[in-house]
């Protein structure tokens, strides 16, 4: 495959080690574990991308259903936060799972962080990807707030950004925006920063009714825009609705996995509930493989094409 990134992955990660200031380095087997996710950023995608991502929480049920399993697992920032106070490590909480931490939590919740203490969460916790500085912006925001925000929020990635690059940690910036000029600057932004995937927080679809189309287009939209290496959805795993993404979406991370596995139904034992989990998954790391319709199949006006909201 020709790499038009012009780096490989070994070649990544021997300048990522090289640069890493303190803490150990991984092991061959590990980096080979968090490249095949396909979410390292400059790097050739593995030959089969496709990642179903389930979002826990720091609950003991939570814990004993990662128990045994593979693959990569995404919290919350609060719950990182709770487990790092503890002296909790993403591996000593989790083991050989890659851990990915999220900022896409309540707005309140938002609040109370600023880069700093991000920073500090990552020392802390050492997860092995990390969604930084989520600030939200909604269509109801003016032109003005939304523009402020969004030049706030690349402010912010970009100081977090230079904090953690020396670390294992990789980092997954989310692109913002209600218009294309707006997006663009999220664009610009991760080309300066070498960012060639990001994610898309997709929650707010399905909080006042069920606006799943939508976001299929607006989706479609990002992509024929930005052309990213790779795209993770974050709160949509649907399999109706990821079959119809285009092929640079090849990750998605939810709680859907919660009814799937049968987490909730007391007669169930726990490795059955991660048998569920285990089948469910696959299907939908299937969609992501190679099932979506292909972009080009479909005609979008990028001119001015409001988005839902992020």
């Amino acid at each position: 495959m020709e790499n038009v990134h012009g780096i490989t992955a070994k070649e990544a990660k021997s300048d990522k080690q090289s640069n890493t200031d303190g803490g150990e380095s991984r092991s061959e087997e590990e980096e080979e574990q968090i490249y095949q996710t396909g979410l390292v950023q400059g790097t050739e995608l593995p030959e089969r991308p496709g990642l179903e991502i389930p979002r826990v929480q720091a609950t003991q049920a939570h814990f004993e259903f990662s128990t045994s399993l593979e693959g990569v697992v995404m919290i919350s920032i609060e719950d990182a936060r709770r487990l790092a106070a503890k002296g909790e490590t993403a591996e000593s909480v989790f083991g050989n799972m890659l851990v990915t931490v999220t900022t896409t939590v309540h707005d309140e919740i938002l609040e109370k962080w600023y880069p700093e203490k991000e920073i500090q969460l990552v020392l802390d916790f050492e997860p092995d990807f990390y969604v930084p500085c989520d600030r939200p912006v909604y269509r109801t925001d003016s032109k003005k707030e939304r523009r402020e925000i969004i030049t706030r929020y690349l402010r912010d990635l970009k100081e977090i950004t230079k904090a953690i690059r020396n670390l294992s940690t990789e980092i997954i910036p989310l692109v913002k925006g209600e218009l294309p000029r707006e997006r663009k600057q999220c664009y610009r932004c991760f080309k300066g920063l070498g960012f060639d995937r990001f994610g898309y927080y997709c929650s707010q679809y399905f909080l006042y009714g069920n606006h799943g189309e939508e976001l299929i287009q607006d989706v479609r939209q990002i992509v024929s825009e930005a052309q990213p290496r790779a795209m993770l959805l974050i709160g949509v795993q649907a399999s109706s609705y990821l079959r119809r993404m285009p092929l640079e979406v090849t990750a998605a991370a939810g709680e859907r996995w919660r009814r799937k596995s049968g987490l909730r139904n007391d007669s169930l034992s726990i490795q059955q509930v991660q048998r569920n989990y285990r089948d469910w998954s696959r299907e939908i790391e299937k969609e992501l493989e190679g099932g979506q319709s292909r972009l080009e199949r479909f005609v979008t006006n990028t001119a001015e094409a409001s988005i839902h909201g992020n």
